[in-house]
């Protein structure tokens, strides 16, 4: 099941009956109404756009709508109590089989998962990128990572943030919000991945799916931010932080023995002249090859990566 922590659809002007319009920004053509738009940001970002000349509605809403079910996310299991939560703002009502029936044309399919050190896993992502030339990854002022595929046409473009999201919602914009909801520790330890989807194009793509309606892309079976990490991060699970060049060597020659110490042995005594003591050229590579058996760092990146499938 698909996880979000934004959505933007569009859908027919029937969908939506207005009640209030005095909290609408409206713009006039000649002294007709032909557009209104609310827009907030705080507690939670919400954007309704009815346009009464293509007669359709624009509607972008965060996770925060959830209230109290905010770490959650949104999902199938619940679009309506979204719809309904902005129902209850009280200047607008919704036909909910119409808004059920949506296109949607931008969203950031959203993972958290638990995690003890997020600024290691940001670190290991930035050291370990597949292709430098294909894959950009950015360390924000603000503690986050950015990862994108290196491409000029929109429709290959993936972004991927990674953050502490404890951190963020500890800000002071965000701790009125969790008070409200009792959501003081529900967050503690949460790194989270998002992956910003601003096209239909992109969306059919990422999620595997022939058409971007509300329903199929809630539904949709895929894992993009797993296929994302995979194709644009190395998983080593042997590979460690090294300490300096010598180190990086050594793992270097393990890796390319596939970490079989017979086989380095082999290729020490290939490339040395006979004479040399084989057991002095080999002792350091059987000393990193045990450290690297024995620290547990190796699995950590792997133990995310199976979280977030």
């Amino acid at each position: 099941m698909q996880t979000f922590d934004r959505l933007k659809i569009v859908t027919v002007i029937d969908a939506i009956d207005v009640v209030n319009e005095s909290v609408f920004a409206k713009t006039l053509v000649s002294g007709s109404v032909v557009s209104m738009k609310y827009y907030r940001e705080m507690p939670s970002k919400l954007m309704i756009k009815i346009d009464y000349a293509g007669r359709e509605v624009v509607m972008e809403f965060s996770g925060k709508i959830l209230g109290h079910n905010y770490p959650h996310l949104i999902s199938m299991t619940n679009i309506e109590e979204c719809f309904r939560n902005i129902e209850s703002l009280g200047f607008c009502r919704f036909d909910m089989d119409l808004l059920m029936r949506s296109e949607v044309v931008s969203c950031d399919v959203t993972k958290d998962v638990q995690c003890s050190d997020v600024r290691k896993v940001q670190s290991y992502i930035r050291s370990h990128i597949s292709n430098y030339n294909k894959y950009v990854c950015r360390a924000l002022k603000n503690g986050n990572i950015v990862l994108e595929k290196n491409v000029t046409t929109r429709k290959n473009k993936k972004r991927m943030t990674v953050y502490d999201k404890e951190q963020e919602m500890r800000k002071s914009d965000n701790i009125r919000y969790m008070r409200t909801n009792g959501l003081t520790d529900e967050f503690v330890g949460k790194c989270r991945f998002e992956i910003n989807l601003n096209s239909k194009e992109q969306i059919r793509s990422a999620l595997h799916i022939g058409d971007t309606n509300l329903v199929t892309v809630l539904t949709s079976d895929a894992n993009p931010v797993v296929e994302f990490m995979e194709e644009a991060v190395i998983c080593d699970e042997k590979q460690r932080m090294c300490s300096d060049w010598k180190a990086y060597q050594r793992y270097l020659v393990l890796k390319d023995c596939g970490f079989d110490l017979e086989k380095v042995e082999a290729k020490v005594r290939s490339l040395y002249r006979r004479g040399t003591k084989i057991s002095e050229v080999v002792r350091p590579y059987r000393e990193a090859y045990s450290q690297l058996m024995t620290e547990g760092e190796d699995t950590y990146f792997s133990e995310i990566l199976a979280m977030l499938r």
